[in-house]
């Protein structure tokens, strides 16, 4: 009799402790994975790892990309103001249909590592090239050729639309930049180029009208980084 009790009470203790062993399993998958009601928290171990990409550098180029031009004093100036650098063209205030100037730009790479995707562009200054609207306009009548160092024609004869044309990629200058102002020094071979721009003025029809006119134009240099 004492036995079937304690069989009896063992099979309901039995019948008991299994819901909640259950239960006890079921709070503690559910507190794996969200918060758990009851106030029942997980036990389970945690860890993490956390990476620096890159350490203290940091992700992106250091570095400034730039370009700039030699003046003819052999002084760097970067040019790169809205308005422009006032470039000295002997002969320019004398030109005349018929006749033509020219002058000779160099222009350099002036970074580090990485190379300059380089064009030009001769523009017309105040949107169509006048001096001002007193002073009549001769940009019409212009015509543009450029010229590298190693002799590759850029353009010839061209109208200011068709005034552009790519330079190459200039080199990674391969030397500490250079400031504003600082005495130019050649870097590596290919980091700079040498343009012989020849501005011609047509002595056609229609220039007597424009006796005492003027062009304001402009060359601008554009630059993209590309990996060596």
């Amino acid at each position: 009799m004492h036995n079937s009790r304690s069989s009896v009470a063992a099979h309901r203790g039995a019948r008991r402790r299994r819901p909640l062993i259950a239960v006890s399993v079921a709070l503690a998958i559910v507190g794996g994975v969200a918060a758990v009601a009851g106030g029942v928290t997980s036990a389970a171990y945690t860890d993490q790892a956390n990476l620096n990409l890159a350490g203290d550098a940091g992700v992106g180029y250091a570095g400034r990309f730039d370009i700039g031009v030699v003046l003819p004093n052999g002084t760097v100036e970067q040019a790169d103001s809205p308005d422009g650098y006032a470039w000295a063209v002997p002969g320019a205030a004398t030109l005349v249909p018929g006749h033509e100037l020219v002058t000779q730009i160099p222009v350099f790479n002036n970074t580090a590592d990485l190379l300059a995707r380089t064009t030009m562009t001769v523009i017309a200054r105040n949107g169509d090239g006048a001096v001002s609207a007193t002073v009549p306009n001769i940009t019409p009548f212009l015509r543009f050729t450029a010229v590298t160092g190693s002799g590759t024609v850029l353009f010839s004869d061209a109208t200011l639309a068709d005034a552009h044309a790519s330079l190459g990629d200039l080199a990674a200058r391969a030397q500490t930049p250079l400031a504003q102002g600082d005495a130019y020094a050649t870097g590596a071979s290919g980091s700079s180029a040498t343009i012989t721009l020849t501005i011609r003025y047509l002595d056609a029809s229609g220039v007597e009208a424009l006796n005492g006119g003027q062009s304001a134009v402009a060359v601008r240099f554009d630059a993209v980084s590309a990996k060596p």
